[in-house]
C-alpha cells in the first residue's frame, strides 16, 4: 500500500475521533442540580454505573462537599440563607462525577491548611513565651542550680540545692528560687525565695548550699501525689517518692546588666508538655497530604 494511502487513512480515523470524542465527553452522566428530586435522580443514574468501592467514594465526597457548604455558609454572610444541601446541589449541578471528587479534594485539602494553621497558632504563644524564657535562662544559668536532697530536720522539710558560679565574675546580686512540686504538677508544693544575705557573694567557680525549710504540716497537707508516709531520710532518688525539684537562679546581675524570669514568664511543666504535644500534632499534620480517599473507612 502506498505511504499516501496510509496517510489518508490515518486521517480519516483521527478525524472520526475528533467528532466522537467530544459526544463522549459531553454525553457523560452530570449531576441535576435543579431541585432535590432532579439531583437525587441523577446521583442515582451515575451511581449505577458505578462499583460498590466507587459507590462508597461517591457518598464520601458528596459528605465532604455538605461539609464543605457548612463552612463557607458559615464563614459568608452572603450565603447564611441557603441550606448546605442547596449550595451542593448548585455547586454539582452539570458537573460530572469526576469533577465532584476533584471539588471534595480541594476541601480536604484546604481543611487541612486551616488545621496547622489553627494549630500554628494556638501554639504560638506558648512558642513565644518557651523562647524568651530559655533565652532567659541561659543568661541565668551562669548560677547554676543542682538539687541534692530533701531531708527531715527539727520537723521541718529542708531543701538543699547547690548552687555554682560558673562564670569568672563575682556575683554579688543575685535571688535562687528553691522549692519542690509533685511529679504529676509542680503546683502541688511550694517555693521560697532566697536572696544573698548581706555581703555574701558567689566567687567565680564556687558552689554554696542553699536552703528551704516547709512545716511538715504544711506540706503533707498540700498533695496526695507525694509518698510521704514512705520516705527515708535523707532522700536523693525524688522521683521515687512522686517529687520534683524547682530549684533555678531567678535573678542575676551580671556586667551591670540584669536578667530576671519572672514566675508568670516561666513555662510550667505542664506548659511544656502542652507544647510538646502541639509540635508533635504540627509534625504529623505537615507530614501528610490527605486526599479523598483517606477518609474512606477501610474495609477488613
Amino acid at each position: 500500500m502506498k505511504r499516501s494511502n496510509i496517510m489518508m487513512i490515518w486521517k480519516k480515523y483521527l478525524l472520526l475521533i475528533l467528532i466522537i470524542f467530544p459526544v463522549l465527553v459531553f454525553s457523560q452522566d452530570t449531576f441535576k442540580g435543579g431541585s432535590k428530586e432532579k439531583f437525587d435522580a441523577s446521583k442515582e443514574k451515575i451511581a449505577a454505573q458505578l462499583d460498590a468501592d466507587e459507590k462508597e467514594k461517591l457518598e464520601v465526597a458528596l459528605r465532604v462537599l455538605a461539609l464543605s457548604a457548612i463552612y463557607d455558609r458559615d464563614h459568608q454572610p452572603a450565603l447564611k440563607k441557603e441550606s448546605f444541601d442547596e449550595l451542593v446541589r448548585k455547586r454539582l449541578n452539570g458537573r460530572g462525577l469526576q469533577e465532584a471528587y476533584d471539588m471534595a479534594n480541594q476541601y480536604v485539602r484546604a481543611d487541612h491548611q486551616r488545621k496547622i494553621a489553627k494549630l500554628e497558632q494556638e501554639m504560638s504563644g506558648l512558642d513565644a513565651k518557651k523562647r524568651k524564657s530559655d533565652a532567659l535562662k541561659a543568661k541565668l544559668s551562669v548560677l547554676k542550680a543542682k538539687p541534692l536532697k530533701v531531708d527531715s530536720i527539727h520537723g521541718q522539710f529542708v531543701i538543699s540545692c547547690a548552687f555554682t558560679n560558673e562564670s569568672d565574675q563575682v556575683l554579688k546580686t543575685y535571688e535562687t528560687v528553691i522549692g519542690y512540686g509533685s511529679t504529676i504538677d509542680l503546683n502541688d508544693g511550694w517555693s521560697c525565695i532566697k536572696a544573698p544575705d548581706s555581703g555574701v557573694v558567689f566567687a567565680p567557680k564556687e558552689t554554696k548550699i542553699l536552703t528551704c525549710a516547709f512545716s511538715f504540716g504544711t506540706v503533707k497537707e498540700n498533695s496526695n501525689v507525694i509518698k510521704w508516709k514512705e520516705m527515708k531520710y535523707p532522700v536523693s532518688d525524688f522521683s521515687s517518692y512522686n517529687l520534683a525539684m524547682d530549684c533555678y537562679t531567678s535573678m542575676l546581675v551580671i556586667n551591670g546588666q540584669k536578667y530576671e524570669l519572672k514566675n508568670e514568664e516561666r513555662l510550667s511543666a505542664q506548659e511544656e508538655e502542652e507544647l510538646a504535644k502541639f509540635r508533635k500534632s504540627l509534625e504529623d499534620l505537615k507530614s501528610n497530604n490527605p486526599v479523598l480517599e483517606d477518609l474512606i473507612i477501610k474495609k477488613p
